[in-house]
């Protein structure tokens, strides 16, 4: 009888043993199939440890990494939830929850998981800090992330905590006064050099930023001046409007109206989509714009596309911008590349162009260069060059030279 229950019972620790080596080896495939980036697979491997140990909160916070990567955060924060309810004390759980919340932009959440980390006594402080003020900068709570910093102080020898902190304290100025001014030359059809200024003022209010702006344009032996105003209006879940009115002086260059709306959200990882309109109006002449861009930053870029469909007098048109710029330390310091197929109403050259160019063809790339001086003033300074449609079937050369300079105060 002993013998057989000695039997039995070595039977067991061997069944259970050899479970036990198959779930880590299994995990491990799960791990590698993730680095491949074979996240089903690799999904599909957790769960069936889950299955047989349905304690193991490694592999839940792994399974939440995995969906969080494919971008499915709903999922990442079910298996978060149940790793926390088993052990909410662990260093790694926390690692990726930050994480996950940061790359939803649940920014509120993420301050809220903060404490509940410090509550279960997280060691990495420097990530807590990091994730925490990204947070605060993201929300626009600028004063808070920086006093959270500065309380912080022994930290600041990392480059990416003192790169956000010099972010911030940029950010926090709610004054910025810009002054703009471009040149345009031409090498066909005896066009005088053709010049653009603009000066504005933008000032925030809470969520609300409002931006008064005077534009003068010389071209054709004429000057001509319009009023204009742009306003953003930021909402807690990170999606913001904007909207835009101008109305010209003398209504020799300008339209007699110009107007834009356009709803902002963000979507996925690092992603941005946007939808809106523009529309204006040079006496008897309505022109409507469709709208919208596709924003995505990887790493240190960040790519746009942004099309045009412009319908006037029965006649329509598409125009596409294609943006990217490269960022070398903070949001003050990047290159920037600009290709354009047709004529962008959003651009400061063609402010001042009769409507009816929005109709024709025009080839054109931009390179730019944006600079910090000193600390809060801001330097750009950008070439482009255009083949374009002057009348229909004819075409010409355009050099344009931009500078713009920014004090924020």
């Amino acid at each position: 009888m002993k013998r057989s229950v000695l039997f039995l019972i070595s039977i067991s620790i061997t069944i259970l043993l050899t479970a036990q080596v198959n779930t880590d080896s299994l995990f491990e495939e799960a791990i590698l199939d993730s680095r491949a980036g074979k996240y089903d697979a690799a999904i599909e491997k957790a769960e069936t440890v889950l299955k047989i140990h349905p304690g193991r909160y490694d592999v839940m916070v792994f399974e939440a990494n995995v969906y969080a990567w494919k971008g499915s955060y709903e999922n990442a924060i079910r298996f978060i939830d149940k790793a926390y309810s088993i052990n909410p004390e662990n260093d790694e759980l926390y690692d990726s929850w930050l994480n996950i919340l940061l790359w939803s932009k649940d920014y509120k959440r993420l301050l809220e998981v903060s404490e509940i980390a410090m509550q279960n006594n997280y060691s990495n402080q420097y990530n807590l800090v990091l994730k925490q003020s990204l947070a605060y900068k993201f929300l626009g709570e600028y004063d808070a992330g920086i006093e959270l910093i500065e309380n912080n102080t022994n930290l600041l020898d990392s480059t990416a905590l003192k790169q956000l902190y010099n972010e911030m304290q940029t950010l926090s100025r709610a004054n910025t006064l810009s002054l703009f001014y471009s040149i345009d030359l031409f090498d066909e059809n005896n066009t005088d050099t053709q010049h653009l200024l603009y000066a504005d003022y933008a000032f925030r209010i809470k969520k609300t930023t409002l931006i008064p702006r005077l534009n003068f344009a010389n071209r054709f032996n004429s000057n001509d001046l319009q009023i204009e105003a742009d306003l953003y209006q930021s909402f807690s879940n990170g999606h913001y409007l904007y909207l835009n009115y101008g109305a010209g002086i003398y209504n020799k260059l300008f339209p007699e109206h110009r107007a834009g709306v356009e709803y902002y959200l963000p979507a996925f990882k690092n992603m941005e989509f946007s939808l809106g309109g523009r529309f204006l109006n040079t006496g008897n002449n309505n022109v409507v714009i469709a709208t919208g861009h596709i924003g995505k930053y990887y790493r240190n870029w960040w790519f746009s596309l942004r099309p045009y469909y412009v319908v006037q007098n029965s006649k329509n048109a598409l125009t596409a911008v294609l943006n990217t710029r490269y960022y070398a330390r903070n949001s003050t310091s990047f290159w920037g590349l600009e290709l354009i197929y047709g004529n962008s109403p959003d651009e400061r050259y063609s402010l001042s162009n009769p409507a009816e160019n929005l109709l024709l063809k025009n080839y054109r790339i931009k390179l730019e260069k944006n600079i910090a001086l000193v600390r809060f003033n801001e330097l750009r300074l950008s070439a482009a060059y255009a083949s374009e449609e002057y009348t229909a079937g004819s075409f010409r050369n355009r050099y344009t030279i931009e500078i713009l300079f920014k004090h924020k105060f």
